[in-house]
């Protein structure tokens, strides 16, 4: 599949863009196809979907725990794993430009909200804020939700002003190397790390590479489980109400361990 549109895409340049389409899962077995493609530097795109623990019943041959590592750390390729229906439009509008770069828009099979804070034209900046602070207050906390995992962050966040009176920031972080391509001014805006504010990541994916632009996450380092959705969620604590107690605790942790702000942790 990805090579037949790899040829597709080598014959005739600009004439038109193959697309692909398979449980993300299945890109492991697509991987040298989708690897040649980047390295020929041909415009396919890879529409992706079942990207989480979210797909349920399928249980852990189905659940791509390790694969967005692979895919985030291979060259010339857009992964970019959007939070909804806008996000996805933006991901489809990223995708389309990048002449020379095949993308995978990785997207889940469960339904997610429609989420009033994203917006289509932001996923081409790699992240960007959601939910600020209000005034000139410095946030107490800042999290990264990803993909389908963006609506936690934010019930999550909303929990934690309740329960803890917490400031909290939310930053919806669809693409990694599109985040990289932008000013640094505007890279650590969006993250404030510079100002001391502890950055926790939230997706049930493994924890490699978020040490880059975070102190904490909320991963998975094992796989996963066949069980509903919603109760796979909430078996791996990804739910609002567990991610709300364990960033509390690491919240209450830093606080009383100015070391700990320094190592990156699996929460």
């Amino acid at each position: 599949m990805a090579s037949i549109s790899n040829g597709l895409a080598a014959f005739a340049p600009g004439t038109f863009i193959p697309i692909t389409s398979s449980f993300f899962m299945f890109y492991l077995y697509a991987a040298p196809g989708v690897r040649m493609g980047a390295l020929q530097h041909l415009q396919v795109i890879h529409a992706a979907t079942h990207d989480s623990i979210g797909m349920g019943e399928d249980g852990p041959t189905h659940q791509p725990i390790e694969l967005a590592t692979l895919y985030r750390a291979m060259p010339n390729i857009l992964y970019i794993r959007p939070a909804d229906s806008e996000e996805t439009a933006g991901a489809w509008i990223a995708a389309i430009k990048a002449k020379g770069t095949p993308s995978i828009i990785s997207t889940s099979r469960h339904a997610v909200p429609q989420l009033s804070q994203t917006k289509r034209e932001s996923v081409a900046l790699g992240a960007y804020v959601v939910e600020e602070v209000d005034g000139d207050k410095l946030a107490d906390l800042t999290l990264l939700g990803v993909g389908a995992e963006l609506s936690h962050a934010l019930a999550t966040a909303a929990n934690l002003r309740r329960d803890k009176g917490l400031l909290v920031r939310v930053v919806s972080f669809p693409c990694w190397r599109l985040f990289e391509r932008q000013p640094l001014e505007y890279k650590r805006a969006v993250l404030q790390r510079l100002k001391g504010i502890p950055v926790v990541a939230i997706e049930p994916y493994a924890p490699n590479g978020w040490e880059r632009y975070a102190d904490a996450a909320v991963c998975l380092t094992r796989f996963g489980h066949s069980l509903p959705g919603k109760a796979a969620y909430k078996f791996f604590g990804f739910d609002a109400e567990s991610l709300t107690k364990k960033i509390g605790n690491y919240y209450d942790s830093i606080m009383a361990d100015e070391v700990l702000r320094r190592e990156f942790v699996e929460l």
